[in-house]
């Protein structure tokens, strides 16, 4: 056998998968003809020729519950009990129930808002974590898998649709729901002198502080704004009622307008626009969907419930970490490049969790005020006691007193017979 015939190792391997998948579509193919779903790539058949892919991935994802309820995933990333998974989606009681069966209390050690990834630990030693590969070695067109935990099937595979990409300004905030983030009321146009203003909604906030059709934004709050994308990031970090300052530009002239920011309108189709609703129609979407820096996208289909875990190439190596289920046909993750340089900081506590200080004001006050209550109570029961123990020392005292009287009124009463006695005597003698 010649060397041109050859395959190396890595290339056979995916060779061999991608033969598979041509070989599952064939019927899958005739199956669609005739109406069935079972075309879809993932068929049981198609999903059977990826078993090998996410053999290793799989003892590496692990489920992860909320006070009980299933919650995301999460991808084991060191062997004494480092788990990465999507943080927003954290609340109550988290346990993590491994592949074997085992399910282990956690504790977020680590949070990178930005990316929305959180660092938890559980007690054990013995946990497998991913193989990292960066995702470039995967461009657009290539095959990928999202692993199951315990099972040897993936829950999905896909194809890369977009490469890693930067997405949000970094240092911004995460987005807020719609409805708590600050609303302009205008349509952006994108030009190459950066966000121009399109439609200006009648009687709202841009419409009330000047702004115009046409109008470029140059900066916001003295931030230079590149684009349409890059001034949408920054009003996510705003909330109704807040006063921004717009440096814009009319024609020649430069020019400062500071709009009062409002509530976005309620909306009578709860889906949105129809790009919303075509992408509710494919299931639903993760709550935090975007403004990570940095993501590449593929077209698997995942619940928001199974976002959290490795994404992984034909080599069964970790490509990246799945977080957020986008849209019908989008779901979006962090590559390995962007999360490898942050599993340090993550794991060592210097990205630990912030207080929340209102909290725990509100909690020490509470605290003092039961402690308050406590001391009240107590002394109210010192005086009770102190009050039914003079109570019974005049009871006795009182009792003393009564005992005394009429041994006093016997006396008296013996004292005049005797008198009345003597007295009776004295009379007979001066008879």
């Amino acid at each position: 056998m010649t060397n041109n015939v050859l395959l190396a190792p890595r290339r056979a391997h995916k060779f061999l998968v991608l033969a598979a998948v041509c070989l599952a579509f064939l019927p899958a193919a005739a199956r669609a003809q005739r109406g069935d779903a079972g075309a879809s790539k993932n068929s049981p058949q198609v999903l059977k020729a990826f078993k090998n892919v996410v053999a290793k991935a799989k003892d590496s994802t692990v489920r992860i519950t909320c006070d009980d309820k299933d919650t995301v995933l999460g991808t084991v990333v060191g062997p004494d009990g480092f788990i990465l998974t999507k943080a927003s989606e954290l609340k109550g009681k988290i346990v993590c129930k491994l592949g074997d069966g085992r399910a282990l209390e956690a504790k977020v050690v680590g949070v990178q808002e930005n990316y929305d990834v959180a660092m938890l630990k559980v007690e054990a030693k013995d946990l497998k974590p991913v193989v990292w590969v960066e995702s470039k070695s995967d461009p657009v067109g290539n095959w990928v898998a999202s692993a199951a935990p315990a099972d040897e099937l993936p829950l999905a595979v896909g194809i890369v649709s977009v490469a890693a990409r930067q997405g949000g300004r970094i240092g911004m905030p995460p987005p807020r729901d719609p409805s708590q983030t600050g609303y302009l009321g205008i349509a952006l146009e994108p030009s190459d002198d950066g966000p121009r203003l399109g439609r200006i909604e009648t009687g709202l906030p841009a419409d009330k502080a000047g702004l115009k059709k046409n109008d470029l934004i140059l900066s916001v709050n003295g931030t230079k704004v590149a684009d349409v994308e890059d001034f949408m990031a920054m009003m996510q970090g705003t909330k109704p009622g807040d006063v921004i300052t717009l440096k814009i530009k009319r024609g020649d002239e430069e020019v400062e307008i500071k709009p009062t920011l409002g509530k976005r309108p309620a909306n009578p189709n709860p889906l949105g626009n129809r790009g919303d609703v075509q992408n509710h129609m494919g299931g639903e979407l993760s709550n935090r969907k975007n403004g990570f820096p940095k993501f590449l996208q593929h077209d698997t289909v995942l619940k928001p419930t199974e976002v959290g875990g490795p994404l992984v190439d034909l080599d069964g190596k970790t490509v990246g970490i799945n977080i957020a289920r986008a849209g019908r046909t989008e779901t979006y993750a962090i590559p390995s490049e962007a999360i490898v340089p942050l599993l340090a900081d993550l794991e060592s506590g210097k990205l630990a969790p912030k207080e929340d200080t209102a909290a725990k004001d509100k909690q020490t006050e509470l605290e003092k005020k039961v402690a308050d209550m406590k001391t009240a109570f107590e002394k109210a029961e010192k005086l009770k006691l102190d009050m039914i123990k003079k109570a019974d020392e005049a009871k006795a005292a009182l009792e003393k007193a009564e005992k005394d009287r009429t041994a006093a009124e016997k006396k008296t009463a013996e004292a005049k017979d005797a008198l009345d006695r003597a007295e009776a005597e004295l009379k007979k003698l001066k008879k």
